[in-house]
């Protein structure tokens, strides 16, 4: 039979959730490499977009041009792939289609409703209590997401097979080492955030905390992911603090990425809600130290190796972020320990897993069952002088640090 994998991803803006499923297929089609006498296996893309670099998946644009995503993902693609088995990765699956297997990466449309639309809550509301009701199987990203998506989909334990992230796509990518200083970086050191505009992301605590740096500090805030001014308009950038002080990119290609995260201090991961946290994976990946919100599925990913505050709490931010800028030490350290950490989550191991659950074929013996698990966090208190409201931070510590 042939198994066809869900290409809308192929035409959308790079997120998570496409980063996910375009990692799953290009880490299958190098698995499938492997195999003699697999099934076919084709990526069916809706005309004009991309079309990723496979070589042992075939790779088909069906369709009319010009629908919309959304209406060629519920009439062309189950018509087109009506004789064999769809594969959908990215959150989204046709609404009627039969002999599924869908990936859910998340239940934030129902722990957290009020970060969506009306429109967008309802559907994905709608289209997830269906496909857990006639997906052939599902899938998700992490024990967080497994156990919120059973709880609110009513889904009894296993039916939600975790097949976490990889974090070693970013090792892959040759870092544009000029990009910081075209970007007006100049050097000077900076703290990074990496996500979305949606509200859950939280990127305005940091902004708040930031704001009470001395108007001295060396260091500088750069926010990558897409842009939304209404998430930013609660103050501009003019009024809060001059433009050197705050850079605001929007969406980056991976080498720019992978440069702004190996040249950054630390990143700082404030979300309010995450299925999985692949941007801290991503930095741990890349060397990275990682300060992160203890919240969702983020301990869980990061474990032992990062530093972890309340993503309600400015007060908790400032404290464990001066902590970071003050304590070389514990930078060096989270280094160490978040590299090997993210060594721990590769896309290969969960492509195989994928390939197995899909054909039922059984794991080559010896093939370990990945899945990091455990949620341990880094345990201390940060020294109460340092990251007090007023409190002078000693930045002189990061200068001239090699990156």
């Amino acid at each position: 039979m042939t198994i066809y994998l869900n290409g809308k991803f192929t035409a959308q803006h790079m997120t998570g959730v496409q980063r996910t499923a375009s990692c799953l297929v290009q880490a299958l089609d190098a698995w499938l490499g492997q195999r003699e006498g697999a099934e076919p296996w084709v990526l069916l893309c809706p005309p004009g977009a991309p079309v990723p670099a496979l070589r042992h998946i075939q790779v088909r644009q069906v369709g009319p041009r010009g629908l919309p995503l959304g209406v060629w993902e519920q009439t062309v693609l189950p018509l087109a792939a009506c004789l064999g088995r769809l594969v959908s990765l990215s959150g989204s699956a046709p609404l009627l289609g039969r002999a599924q297997s869908n990936m859910l990466h998340d239940a934030a449309v129902f722990d957290h409703p009020q970060a969506y639309t009306w429109a967008f809550r309802h559907w994905y509301r709608l289209l997830f209590r269906r496909l857990a009701r006639r997906s052939r199987q599902l899938f998700t990203v992490s024990a967080f997401s497994q156990q919120r998506l059973s709880a609110r989909l009513d889904l009894p334990p296993g039916r939600l097979q975790v097949l976490p992230n990889g974090g070693d796509h970013l090792r892959r990518v040759a870092a544009d080492h000029d990009a910081p200083a075209r970007l007006g970086l100049d050097g000077r050191p900076y703290l990074l955030v990496v996500g979305s505009a949606n509200p859950n992301k939280n990127v305005g605590l940091v902004e708040a905390v930031f704001r009470r740096l001395p108007a001295a500090s060396e260091l500088r805030l750069v926010v990558v992911g897409g842009l939304n001014r209404r998430v930013f308009a609660r103050q501009s950038a003019e009024e809060t603090w001059s433009e050197d002080r705050v850079l605001r990119l929007g969406p980056v290609s991976d080498p720019v990425l992978k440069a702004l995260i190996q040249q950054a201090c630390f990143l700082v991961f404030p979300s309010r809600y995450e299925g999985f946290g692949l941007p801290a994976l991503e930095a741990m990946a890349c060397g990275c130290p990682v300060l992160a919100a203890r919240t969702g599925a983020i301990p869980e990913v990061c474990g032992d190796a990062a530093l972890y505050f309340d993503p309600a709490s400015a007060a908790d931010l400032e404290r464990t972020l001066a902590w970071m800028v003050c304590d070389r030490g514990l930078r060096d350290r989270l280094r160490i320990q978040g590299s090997a950490r993210a060594g721990r989550f590769v896309w290969q191991d969960s492509a195989a897993r994928l390939w197995a659950a899909v054909t039922g074929e059984p794991l080559p013996e010896g093939r370990a069952e990945q899945g990091p698990a455990g949620i341990a966090t880094l345990t201390g208190n940060a020294p109460a002088a340092r990251g007090q409201a007023g409190t002078v931070w000693p930045e002189r510590r990061l200068a001239g640090e090699p990156q």
